[in-house]
């Protein structure tokens, strides 16, 4: 006996919502697929039914969630005989795949006959000698490669009639693709056999092959994904355990914004609490503080800069990124030397695809290739490589312009991860080179005196290797090593005659147990040692100390220092889980950072005699508090501690004397919440305040060399909230936005006029002492979303407002007979004015195109389709009567593609 299936009675329809007015019919929206069986089973034939001879048919109406399960089965025509309830049952134990339509999977209703027939038993085949194999082969998703396991490849028909495995005994004519897509068919007829695969998330397949009596067929099949997008969803600015704020973005909703040109490090300037910065400095301003005052890590390895001096893009193929570490503020004591905020990039540690890709667009090209060349999988490997050519292309967008910019820029990367027995270990070797230039025509002067004509260069290079090393001594305890080793240098230029070069050579070593005695207490001992060497070099057509003397004979002057440091800081913190036996329900992590610091200055710097070692310690206590009010859908969090930075190099160095400069300090505490409102929808909301004290600032009263040019006497308020509100790459549509709401202010002594300032002072403006901090911003408002079009179509834009940055205001400049210069006049306080306001809306459009071995990324971003006037700086000409702004990025139709191989 066999239940032979009849059809499906289509066309399905989708069900639609119920409408205000019950009389107006529903708009029912296309099918692009319909219902599809994906796990047929067999109804029982009646045995009243069997042995009285009788065949029948069942109509059913089936109601077919969105999800492929079964809602209900109603019986429109019976049969009568038993018929009905069985095909009841067998329609509910079947697998089904969803209708779609272009919007996704939908609900449906339709009509489905069930057919009874007798015929002839087949002879029960023998188990003990079942027909050989004669059809085998594989199944691949295109373009990755990667095995499709829990297929179904079945043998519908031969020659165009459709055959019945049960009346061939021994033949297995329908299989299962196993974990390695492998799958093998057993005494297929010969013939041209029609082949179909079904495989959820894939789509559906058919094909026909020639089956040849006596000889074995082996094939490779190819299903394609319904979306390839999904197969690169990394979770970037993911908090580690012991920091408590979150913020989750793929890598995918990354590549797809305009304006980040695909780099995930670079969508952090549209988060809460990031400042924009000017175009060309590449530079962080987290919070209110200085950019210096920020640190960046490759690693937990810190590096001078994240971002190439262009800004548009990090110093790292954004293929070997993993995730970043965005943390504003309230970050634990593993992090320290610095008091504004923290980012850290980490690099892949697995290679599980090889891969090779390929991009070009109007900024730069790359050409990155991850693996593992080695025949037994033992070795990963990624090696990276980049290099710009927008300095060739700005010229042609700014059209006629009195200043443009220049930049170029390259990067490389290397990483070797050998598989251990129990150990994590890799090594890491990167470096970048960037050069940035003002040009200015020829009949634009920069000032009165010959010696200061001719373009400002500035050039930073930088390379690191670092080892990763992580070895387990138990479940409880286990340490993670990672020394590195790098050179920077620096160099900035004016013409010919003014220049100053650096060199530094430093080596990091981080270090840190983490031992669990029990699920409640984690506790983290840790080291983070820094030392190197420094050194520059000073060129000056003008001698400084003959500036005021009109007497003077013009002469070069050029002088060099050098040194070494060590800071040998320690830290000590304690998770606590309190909470259902070590949940992360609440975690409380206390913590402390001893903060050391030792250098020495030598050469002419130093002058005549040798200078006594310079040596100054601080120590940060911090605490930090998250608490999973509602598991997954409100949490509370909350972080306050103490932050100290050392001074930088050019600020801890006297000019023949000893360094009398010390740490910087800053009082930091956020409070904040996070709540879910959807499974797609969520948001966080983060107050934060910053206090600093002991700030470095330029003395006024130096008096040249034997003399320390800076003191400790500068204060720092900043404050402000911060929310982000998020969509989750939940179906087609993906965003967020942000909106941060800050002031930021410095207090010098040298800008006071009457006297000490009261706490009264501190709102911008009230005080005679407080001045609005250089990129102080009041409103920083982004906006990006994307939307995913059939047929792996994608269209997204972002806009973004941003106050301008605080700006001085000069109307005239005084004419100094001596030195042959114009000094400017400023009118007003320092930064009373501002820049006009930033404003750009960009858009995407794009198109993943799918074969066999490889997939091709075509896009095209309109950056600055629309924009404000967008001035990054105000140029004055050399008495200081004209004046023009420095405008940013010009519309640019930026056309990419990316190609990745999968070899």
């Amino acid at each position: 006996m066999l239940a032979a299936l009849m059809a499906l009675a289509l066309p399905a329809r989708a069900q639609p919502a119920p409408e205000p007015d019950p009389g107006a019919p529903a708009e029912e929206p296309a099918l692009v697929a319909g219902p599809a069986i994906a796990a047929y089973v067999e109804a029982p034939y009646p045995p009243e039914a069997e042995a009285a001879g009788i065949e029948g048919t069942v109509k059913l109406r089936i109601s077919l969630s969105a999800a492929g399960e079964v809602d209900e089965v109603e019986v429109i025509e019976p049969a009568g005989h038993g018929f009905d309830e069985a095909a009841v049952d067998a329609v509910l134990a079947m697998e089904w795949t969803p209708a779609r339509t272009a919007e996704g999977p939908v609900p449906v209703v339709f009509d489905f006959d069930y057919g009874f027939v007798l015929r002839e038993q087949a002879p029960t085949p023998d188990p003990a000698a079942p027909l050989p194999v004669n059809l085998d082969g594989e199944l691949v998703e295109m373009a990755t490669r990667d095995p499709i396991a829990g297929a179904v490849v079945t043998v519908t028909a031969v020659d165009g009639q459709p055959v019945d495995a049960e009346a061939l005994p021994g033949a297995e004519l329908s299989a299962q693709t196993d974990e390695q897509g492998r799958f093998a068919l057993r005494g297929v007829p010969t013939g041209q056999a029609h082949l179909t695969v079904r495989h959820v998330g894939h789509v559906s397949e058919e094909r026909d092959v020639e089956v040849v009596e006596g000889q074995a067929t082996t094939l490779k099949l190819w299903m394609r994904a319904e979306a390839y997008r999904d197969n690169e969803i990394v979770a970037l600015y993911d908090r580690p355990q012991d920091e408590v704020t979150r913020r989750t973005i793929t890598i995918d909703e990354v590549k797809r914004i305009p304006g980040t040109f695909g780099d995930p490090v670079k969508v952090i300037q549209t988060l809460p609490g990031a400042a924009r910065t000017p175009f060309g400095t590449g530079l962080l301003v987290i919070r209110g503080a200085d950019p210096e005052d920020s640190g960046v890590y490759i690693d937990g390895i810190r590096i001078p800069l994240i971002y190439h001096l262009t800004g548009t893009t990090s110093v790292l193929s954004p293929d070997l990124i993993e995730a970043v570490d965005y943390l504003p503020g309230g970050y634990g004591v593993q992090f320290g030397r610095t008091m504004g905020g923290t980012v850290n990039v980490r690099t892949k540690t697995t290679f599980d695809q090889d891969e090779i890709v390929w991009g070009t667009d109007i900024l730069d090209s790359q050409i990155y290739y991850q693996g593992h060349p080695d025949k037994k999988d033992k070795h990963g490997l990624a090696i990276g490589f980049r290099r710009s050519y927008i300095d060739l292309f700005i010229p042609l967008f700014l059209g006629n312009t009195d200043y443009v910019l220049k930049p170029r820029y390259w990067d490389y990367q290397l990483k070797w991860i050998p598989e251990l027995p129990h150990d994590e270990f890799s090594v890491f070797v990167y470096g970048f080179d960037d050069l940035l230039r003002v040009a200015t025509p020829a009949d634009v002067a920069q000032g009165s005196d010959q010696d200061t004509q001719g373009a400002l260069a500035v050039r930073y290079n930088s390379h690191r290797a670092l080892v990763r090393w992580m070895h387990p001594f138990s479940e409880r305890l286990s340490m993670e090593l990672l020394p590195s080793v790098g050179i920077d240098s620096g160099e900035t230029g004016l013409g010919q005659d003014f220049g100053l070069r650096s060199t530094n050579l430093l080596t990091q070593l981080r270090g840190q147990l983490s031992w669990t005695p029990f699920p409640e207490l984690e506790v983290v001992p840790g080291t983070d040692v820094l030392g190197g060497v420094w050194g520059f070099d000073f060129l000056s057509a003008i001698n400084i100390e003959a500036i005021d003397d009109p007497l003077a004979e013009r002469e070069r002057v050029q002088f060099s220092g050098n040194g070494a440091l060590l800071s040998p800081d320690v830290f000590l913190r304690a998770n606590l889980r309190p909470l259902d036996h070590g949940s992360e329900r609440l975690l409380i992590s206390p913590g402390v950072r001893a903060n050391l610091v030792g250098f020495t200055t030598r050469g002419e710097l130093a002058g005549t005699e040798p200078l006594p070692p310079t040596l100054d310690a601080s120590l940060d206590p911090r605490i930090l508090g998250r608490w999973q009010v509602v598991e997954d859908q409100f949490a509370l969090k909350a972080a306050t501690g103490l932050y100290n930075q050392p001074p930088q190099p050019q600020e801890a160095l006297g000019v023949g004397t000893g360094a009398t400069t010390s740490f910087e300090r800053s009082w930091s505490t956020t409070f904040g919440w996070e709540q879910r409102l959807t499974p797609a929808i969520h948001y966080d909301v983060d107050l934060f305040y910053r206090q600093m004290d002991r700030l470095i600032v330029f003395d006024e009263a130096w008096t040249g060399f034997g003399s320390n040019p800076f003191v400790n006497g500068g204060a720092g308020r900043a404050y402000g909230l911060e929310i982000m509100a998020r969509h989750d790459p939940v179906g087609p549509f993906f965003g967020w936005v942000s909106y941060t709401l800050s002031r930021a202010a410095r207090r010098d002594p040298y800008v006071c006029t009457e006297g000490d300032p009261s706490d009264e002072n501190l709102l911008l403006g009230t005080g005679p002492c407080w001045y609005r901090f250089d990129f102080d911003q009041t409103h920083i408002f982004s906006a990006q979303a994307g939307y995913d079009l059939p047929f792996d179509f994608g269209i997204s834009a972002q806009v973004q407002y941003v106050t301008g940055n605080p700006a001085s205001l000069y109307d005239t400049g005084v004419y100094d007979a001596d030195s042959d210069f114009y000094n400017p006049f400023r009118v007003g306080q320092i930064n009373e004015d501002r820049l006009p306001p930033y404003f750009q809306t960009s858009l995407r459009f794009d198109k993943l195109w799918t074969f066999r071995t490889w997939q091709l990324d075509t896009y095209v971003d309109l950056l600055n389709a629309v924009r404000g006037v967008n001035a990054e700086f105000t140029l004055y000409n050399f008495d200081y009567t004209e004046a023009a702004y420095l405008r940013g990025l010009p519309f640019i139709p930026n056309i990419g593609i990316e190609a990745k191989f999968y070899p």
